[in-house]
């Protein structure tokens, strides 16, 4: 069936839904399509056994009053300040502080970024300091030394995520934001469709005029301006007419498995999230929800997230174990090597999530070639992109591109 709107949204993650909400709020109508049944994307709170747990662990990274109160008012519901920054593990004992904010002061060995996250780093706070302190966690996150990751993953995970003092998490997990967000979208008249997977972007004379959308709501939605919070390799695929050859260069995807743990006891630390470098262990953080929410998770008890980096291939030494191995190594961890449990046999495995495309890799000197497809799309008259790394980020991502289509609106209706 056809149908017809101001502002077609796609993809109900953090960005898309901030801005369907946004676009509703400015007096659009909207149709939002979501391809899987849940809102939410990768933020989303799981809830078995008793116990609340998100997918991963998920800092909001609120900045300003103005961003707390915004999600305070979406919530219905204060948020929740937790007194404790992002934590490490260095000699064996805890420490708070990622990492990567442990830089000197003065430099005196700094040298000239290049491009590269050893180069970004190398300029900051100097060589010395990055290959004996940051440059084993950052490597065993993404698999590839800091010579080939990008200038740009660094600076993002140097100046977007960063909690020195702690941080405002939303009580019940990061899922029930994105539901609060659902809910604010409905109630301002949005159109929420999920399970409803795009299957053609229609566009003609450089301009989009309508999405072809399948599953519970088949159909041809038609809008004068569409705002994609989904990859842009997914939109690159979907266009109709077929988009440029050479738009979509191999990427090297990385793989996630977030394996919970459960446990009759006590929290394991006083920490709501850790990273670990040592790479005997498994993980590369693990985060402890009991610490982020005590609603979250019954007294007595305790949910652990590890987050296990790797390549997703056969050979990997952590991904090619099934899910009870993976599970039993990463409770054998907290034993031996980091010394936090006495008896790894108290806990169970909860559940297992794999994600073989968790994000993508790009070598810094393919940052370029990597920005085919979006600034394809971006040329399209009508469509904008929503792209944002963290949840503010996405969410503002998806707040600014709603400001921007608005003006296809406009001219639309002129």
């Amino acid at each position: 069936m056809d149908s017809r709107c101001d502002v077609i949204v796609l993809g109900a993650g953090p960005a898309g839904l901030a801005a369907a909400l946004r676009a509703v709020r400015s007096g659009a109508s909207v149709t939002l399509v979501e391809a899987s049944d849940a809102v939410g994307g990768l933020c989303r709170t799981f809830e078995s056994d008793g116990c609340r747990y998100d997918m991963g662990g998920h800092i909001p990274f609120f900045r300003t009053d103005e961003r707390v109160g915004w999600a305070e008012d979406v919530l219905g519901d204060d948020l929740i300040w937790v007194d404790r920054p992002v934590a490490r593990v260095v000699g064996g004992a805890i420490r708070p502080g990622r990492y990567i904010d442990q830089h000197p002061g003065l430099v005196p060995d700094a040298i000239a970024p290049d491009g590269t996250a050893a180069g970004e780093f190398g300029a900051t706070v100097g060589p010395a300091f990055r290959d004996r302190t940051m440059r084993r966690y950052l490597e065993k996150v993404d698999g590839w030394p800091l010579e080939v990751i990008s200038a740009d993953r660094a600076v993002k995970l140097r100046d977007e995520q960063r909690a020195p003092e702690g941080f405002w998490f939303p009580p019940g997990g990061i899922g029930s934001l994105m539901t609060a967000m659902e809910q604010a979208v409905r109630d301002e008249g949005g159109d929420v469709r999920l399970s409803t997977p795009m299957t053609s972007l229609h566009h003609r004379d450089g301009r989009v005029s309508a999405v072809e959308v399948g599953g519970a709501n088949p159909g041809v939605i038609h809008a004068d301006a569409i705002i994609s919070a989904i990859s842009p390799g997914l939109v690159v695929r979907a266009a109709a007419p077929s988009a440029p050859e050479g738009l979509l260069p191999p990427i090297t995807m990385r793989a996630v498995a977030l394996v919970y743990l459960i446990a009759e006891r006590e929290a394991v630390t006083e920490e709501a999230w850790i990273q670990v470098d040592d790479p005997r262990v498994p993980f590369s953080r693990i985060a402890e929800f009991v610490n982020w929410d005590p609603g979250m998770v019954p007294a007595g008890r305790t949910v652990l997230c590890a987050e296990v980096y790797g390549s997703g291939a056969d050979d990997d030494p952590w991904w090619s174990l099934d899910d009870d191995a993976l599970a039993r190594a990463a409770a054998d961890a907290l034993a031996d090597p980091l010394g936090w449990v006495d008896d790894p046999s108290a806990f169970r495995a909860l559940r297992v999530v794999r994600m073989p495309r968790a994000y993508p890799l790009v070598e810094a000197w393919r940052m370029r070639e990597a920005m085919l497809a979006p600034t394809w799309l971006s040329s399209l008259d009508g469509l904008e992109l929503a792209r944002g790394g963290t949840v503010v980020t996405a969410i503002e991502a998806g707040e600014s591109a709603a400001d921007r289509a608005g003006g296809a609106v406009m001219a639309g209706a002129a």
